[in-house]
């Protein structure tokens, strides 16, 4: 592994940006998803200065996502054997699940919120690390020593990817490498990428054959109806993801009525739903059938062609 050892501009541009300095000149020396998490970080209240976490007895240490990961952790143990690396699974919420070290003699060394499950890094509570923005940029990042909002993680750097449930789109957890930041190196990016994709396959295998089944089945429909060009008009995403992004509640319980009476129908059906703000989505409900003879509905929503593609920031 490649060594790195420069944090004098990221230190330098997050104190001007921490002491009200110039906006361009911080823009134009910090990465876009690292500035625009330190400006969230600012408008919850949270400080630099913040010591303590949320901890929580009040998580799943043997769902789905625990069960699909705990191989996959314990060979990333086995091939940092030695090292300083931190390995951690968090859920959806951020919250943390499971711990791996590759010394095993350096929990005695760490404080219990680096060392103990139960700890919420959710970039809401915890500012910018690589948990919490891992969920809210819901792709892999990287975070190194000042990046970090918090001050207690200026020594620290983390490469982290999203855990997704296949069959509906969901994030069901983070999977997070954490090393002093004298350690990084681009190529982990790389090693947690594929570690996800393997707990994602696992966690693909827990599903039922009917979900797997319905889940082809809409997959195959779904290309039948583009390659004969008699789509909707739209950009498609699932419902899930949707639900996920930054809505109103109002539009939370609007868009889930509206769902359940497509599914109701059973049949193939579409409706305009009107949401908050003079925003707009359609929600299209397709039967599906799997080869084995599975029948379900499936209900995906289509945003206007002119609007965001991706989901924002969950709230």
């Amino acid at each position: 592994m490649g060594v790195v050892d420069d944090r004098t501009g990221p230190v330098r541009s997050r104190d001007r940006f921490l002491h009200g300095g110039s906006a361009e000149s911080v823009v134009r020396s910090v990465r876009s998803p690292i500035l625009s998490s330190w400006q969230r970080s600012l408008l919850l209240g949270l400080s630099p200065d913040q010591t303590e976490l949320p901890f929580t007895e009040d998580f799943d240490a043997e769902g789905p996502v625990v069960r699909a990961a705990a191989p996959v952790l314990d060979r990333l143990a086995a091939l940092f054997a030695g090292s300083r690396m931190n390995i951690c699974l968090a859920d959806g919420h951020g919250t943390v699940l499971e711990r791996r070290f590759g010394d095993r003699s350096l929990p005695a060394r760490l404080p219990a919120i680096q060392t103990e499950p139960g700890f919420v890094f959710a970039e809401r509570v915890a500012g910018t690390n690589g948990i919490g923005l891992t969920l809210a940029e819901r792709q892999l990042v990287q975070v190194n020593g000042a990046e970090h909002f918090a001050e207690r993680s200026q020594s620290s750097a983390c490469t982290a990817a999203p855990i997704r449930d296949q069959l509906s789109g969901h994030i069901e957890g983070v999977l997070c490498l954490g090393y002093p930041y004298t350690d990084a190196d681009p190529a982990l990016a790389a090693v947690v990428r594929r570690a996800a994709e393997a707990i994602e396959r696992r966690l693909m295998e827990q599903s039922t054959a009917r979900e797997r089944g319905l889940l082809q089945a809409y997959l195959e429909a779904a290309n039948l109806v583009r390659a004969h060009g008699d789509a909707l008009d739209g950009h498609p995403v699932t419902l899930a993801e949707l639900l996920l992004s930054e809505l109103e509640e109002s539009d939370h319980t609007t868009l889930k009525e509206k769902a359940t009476e497509l599914l109701s129908g059973a049949r193939r059906a579409a409706a305009e739903v009107s949401l908050s703000h003079g925003r707009r989505v359609t929600l299209v409900s397709r039967p599906v059938t799997s080869p084995a003879g599975v029948e379900g509905i499936v209900v995906e929503a289509l945003l206007p062609d002119e609007e965001e593609h991706h989901a924002p920031a969950p709230a």
